[in-house]
């Protein structure tokens, strides 16, 4: 059987999608990736035992046609061709849609070629887009409609024949939200890390060499108000005006959108040596960071979208033993107090987080204890080789009707 997966991006920075391929593809499933190009890159180029099928088009066209695709839906219309010359040019007996906004596409295309389709829910969209301050600002909200997305999301997603999403609490709000949904077609597939992989990469134990007897607060990720970052930062002041010894370590890129808030928020840390940013870092080298790191963080603003899963940085986090501080969005605040691994605080309460690093910095083996346990449920149950079992079955199911 060969599956067809669509992406709207250039695929090379996204784990998810390269992870669940490599997964199907080594139980013996064709798989192919449709995704966008970048200038000189080879149309078709094998990876990992699956092809990966790039389009002559780039970020910009999807940038300005996904801007207006709620009132001239040119975006969906022309991924419709693409993907019906897709399907019929590999053979693709179920397509794979990524994300909610490919569905109308997804489905359109499936139905002409007379093809079963499965849609691979990353976030709860309609609530995600609403921390786009790019869609909300006018009169871009004029165009881009945010709203419309959620009867979007009420019309298609009864339509896929499988749907895939990040945790239970995900599928229990669609199960709420959407009466008309089978809840034995919805699967899940959380974001959890391949960790043979990442256990292979080398620790660098001189990767921070400013240390010196400082601790270290590491967080990993996008950079934006939505994230948490600004609370955190500002934790981070209060700690040392507190005459703590800390060092806030942030590895990741700036929303283009609040970069001269962030480099505001930072300056006077930058200056000092008490703030460093990176706004990229090589994968292999998150292990190494981890490791010379004394608490690990996921700050992300308690709302709806965040409430649909958890983010890979967190179980990366734990599985090379560091105790995190998240906020209290529902699942990962439940994987945190379920197994003890860390603390969890109140969403974008700047007080609560700064005593919950205060308590960890003054109990050392309780937080050394908290990082042993997150390590164990990686290793036990949120990784790979777990994960992927229910996207073999759910393959498995569509093959077998």
């Amino acid at each position: 059987m060969n599956i067809g997966m669509v992406v709207d991006n250039e695929l090379d920075g996204d784990v998810r999608v390269n992870n669940e391929a490599q997964s199907l593809a080594k139980n013996g499933f064709g798989v192919f990736i449709l995704c966008l190009g970048k200038p000189g890159q080879v149309s078709e180029k094998k990876r990992n035992q699956y092809t990966i099928v790039r389009l002559s088009i780039g970020k910009n066209w999807r940038n300005k046609t996904f801007f207006f695709a709620n009132t001239i839906p040119v975006f969906h219309m022309q991924w419709k061709r693409f993907l019906i010359r897709f399907i019929k040019n590999y053979n693709i007996d179920i397509l794979h849609a990524h994300d909610l906004y490919m569905a109308k596409s997804a489905y359109q295309a499936a139905k002409s070629t007379g093809i079963r389709w499965v849609l691979d829910l990353h976030e709860n969209f309609p609530a995600a887009v609403y921390g786009y301050r790019w869609a909300l600002k006018f009169p871009n909200r004029i165009f881009t409609r945010p709203q419309a997305w959620k009867k979007f999301e009420k019309k298609y997603l009864h339509k896929a024949d499988s749907l895939i999403v990040l945790s239970e609490y995900f599928k229990k709000d669609l199960l709420k939200k959407h009466s008309d949904l089978d809840a034995s077609k919805i699967y899940i597939y959380s974001n959890v890390p391949d960790t043979d992989k990442l256990m292979q990469y080398p620790i660098n134990k001189d990767i921070f060499p400013v240390k010196q007897n400082s601790k270290i607060l590491f967080y990993f990720g996008g950079i934006a108000k939505r994230r948490g970052i600004f609370t955190l930062i500002e934790a981070h002041k209060r700690l040392l005006h507190k005459g703590r010894d800390v060092k806030l370590l942030l590895i990741g890129p700036v929303d283009k959108a609040e970069r001269d808030n962030f480099d505001k928020a930072i300056r006077k840390g930058q200056l000092n040596g008490s703030i460093i940013h990176y706004a990229w870092k090589d994968i292999s080298l998150l292990p190494s960071y981890i490791t010379a790191s004394d608490i690990c963080f996921s700050p992300i603003v308690k709302n709806a979208q965040h409430d649909s899963g958890i983010a890979n940085k967190v179980f990366q986090y734990l599985l090379f033993e560091s105790p995190i501080i998240v906020s209290n969005c529902t699942p990962q605040k439940h994987l945190v107090e379920n197994v003890a691994c860390g603390l969890v605080f109140e969403s974008e309460n700047v007080e609560d987080l700064q005593d919950n690093i205060e308590y960890l910095l003054d109990h050392p083996e309780e937080a050394k204890k908290m990082g042993i346990r997150g390590k164990e449920i990686v290793q036990n149950k949120y990784n790979l080789k777990i994960m992927r079992k229910n996207l073999i079955r759910m393959y498995e199911k569509l093959n077998a009707n």
